[in-house]
């Protein structure tokens, strides 16, 4: 009984039960269960991300192999361009890793001539062929492989150019608008961007060069003779005047109406549409072509430049294609904006510039332009503006360098160039130094000159005697009909100049870096379209696919 007593004693003084005992030890049981749960969740993630590593590194390595496949086929290409062009055979148009390489990769090159990018690797049109003069798009496949077989596979497309060296922008004389040059001559080819022209040079004139009217067609109003070709976009009209032409005469889109005697065409007479000869007669020393059908033409009136040989007519000619084509031409003459905004060197320039307005009188003009050295740009903005606008005379003077002469937006211009400007004795025309009387352009952000009222128009007057290179740039045009005899360029705006007698001769000028090589060709030597001054290059990275 005291035992028990004791016992029960001890029990009630440490507060515990005899029936506890087993929950505290299912309570560690079950602890120790969640704790090996988790120690088993935490090692199966570890274990699942050692091997998810493993397998993003091998697939990270499939594709950095990829792109290095990717990368040595551009560099077997570009390594093969030479001023000459491409040459295939250094061209590796294939090709893969050396056997045992891990990562590894294989690549193919394919290429097309189509103009859109061609959607797949495998479209229509993508052949595996090297690239050539008409190649648009060069596609690159290139699959590589990781250490542990995983694949990655890139489709990479890049644009493929060949033409021009450069891309130009305003060359030409550029009229932007009417043109005319009755009875006088034109040296250098003539390119009419916007609508119709009218050729009228008469018996004494001539465009001696080829003749482009890139939105438009050719009527003659008077005797016309040019003694390269004629390409128009829309019919071809002539009627009882002479016609003389040099080389081809085409429309790309319209017909051909030679309906008068005294027509000489030394190539073809080639045409979208019909071709009509009634009451034409002359002498054409190619062949007439075709895509419709000749109209009242009496095949006997019509001769080679010998007398005797008939000329072939051949109808069902797919339309002309020229090259480069009319749309070629007229994005190469885009109008180049000079605002006031312009920078006209990367380097500092000798300039005079308001307000203290110190370059405006004939006689601050010389003491610039007659000084030798660096070139000069004179700002006359600040001059004051008459009747006619602001009046840039230089008079008589001897340029002895390069001189930019600006005229602000705000103003109209009133220029003189009547008096006798001369050349250093030392140099040529080609030589020497370039005057360039620049009216700038009021707005220089819709790449198109402004659209100006017949008040707007600057004024020009010319002697005969001005023996430098001469720019003469005007946003909206000069409303002026004048014989005109100068050597440079004309770039004009929304009315181009009249002119009537004299001899307009274009010559290439150019002011790096802001204008490039104004030229006086499309085609040929020192053209546009140089064909020995071309340049192939596979350009940046246009389109990628991986998978």
């Amino acid at each position: 009984m005291l035992v028990n007593d004791r016992l029960r004693r001890t029990q009630q003084r440490k507060g515990a039960r005899p029936e506890d005992d087993g929950a505290v030890l299912v309570t560690v049981v079950v602890v120790m269960f969640i704790g090996f749960i988790v120690a088993a969740t935490i090692a199966a993630s570890v274990v699942f991300t050692i091997g998810a590593n493993a397998d993003n590194k091998d697939r990270t390595q499939a594709f950095i192999a990829a792109e290095s496949g990717r990368d040595v086929a551009v560099a077997s290409l570009k390594g093969a361009i030479s001023t000459t062009g491409l040459n295939c055979g250094a061209v590796a148009m294939s090709a893969s890793t050396p056997p045992g390489s891990s990562p590894k990769y294989s690549y193919s090159i394919r290429s097309t001539d189509l103009a859109v990018r061609p959607a797949a690797w495998d479209s229509a049109g993508v052949t595996a062929t090297c690239p050539s003069a008409t190649t648009k798009w060069v596609f690159i496949r290139s699959t590589g492989t990781g250490t542990d077989d995983a694949e990655a596979t890139i489709d990479a497309v890049y644009p493929w150019y060949h033409g021009p060296a450069t891309t130009p922008s305003g060359t030409v004389a550029f009229f932007e608008g009417a043109f005319k040059a009755t009875k006088s001559t034109y040296t250098g080819d003539l390119v009419i961007r916007e609508g119709d022209y009218q050729c009228n040079n008469g018996a004494t004139g001539a465009i001696d060069g080829d003749l482009w009217v890139l939105r438009g067609g050719l009527t003659i109003t008077d005797d016309c003779t040019v003694t390269g070709s004629v390409y128009t976009r829309d019919t071809i009209e002539i009627k009882n005047k002479k016609f003389t032409v040099g080389g081809d005469v085409i429309s790309v889109t319209g017909q051909i109406k030679l309906n008068v005697n005294g027509i000489t065409v030394g190539g073809d007479v080639y045409a979208a549409g019909n071709i009509d000869t009634k009451n034409g007669k002359g002498t054409v020393n190619g062949s007439f072509r075709t895509h419709l059908a000749m109209v009242d033409h009496v095949p006997a009136d019509w001769r080679r430049l010998d007398g005797v040989t008939a000329v072939p007519v051949i109808t069902g000619e797919p339309t002309p294609v020229i090259s480069p084509t009319l749309a070629q031409v007229f994005d190469a003459t885009a109008w180049i904006e000079l605002t006031a905004g312009t920078s006209w060197s990367s380097t500092a320039l000798p300039v005079v510039a308001p307000p203290a307005g110190t370059v405006c009188t004939t006689t601050q003009l010389q003491a610039v332009l007659s000084v030798s050295g660096t070139r000069a740009v004179i700002d006359m903005t600040g001059c004051p503006a008459g009747g006619s606008g602001i009046k840039v005379a230089p008079g008589n003077v001897t340029l002895a360098r390069d001189v930019v002469i600006l005229v602000p937006a705000s103003e109209k211009m009133d220029l003189e160039l009547t008096d006798t400007i001369s050349r250093p004795v030392t140099t040529t025309m080609a030589t020497g130094p370039q005057l360039m009387v620049v009216h700038l352009d009021p707005n220089g952000s819709d790449g198109r000159p402004p659209a100006c009222s017949s008040s707007s128009l600057d004024k020009f007057t010319a002697g005969t005697t001005i023996n430098v290179r001469t720019l003469i740039y005007s946003a909206c045009g000069i409303g002026t009909t004048m014989s005109l005899t100068m050597s440079g360029q004309l770039y004009m705006g929304s009315d181009g100049l009249h002119l009537n007698g004299g001899t307009f001769t274009c010559m290439p000028m150019s002011w790096a870096p802001t204008l490039p090589t104004i030229s006086c060709g499309i085609k040929g030597t020192g053209g546009i379209f140089d064909p020995s001054n071309t340049v192939t290059r596979l350009d940046n990275l246009f389109f990628q696919t991986e998978r």
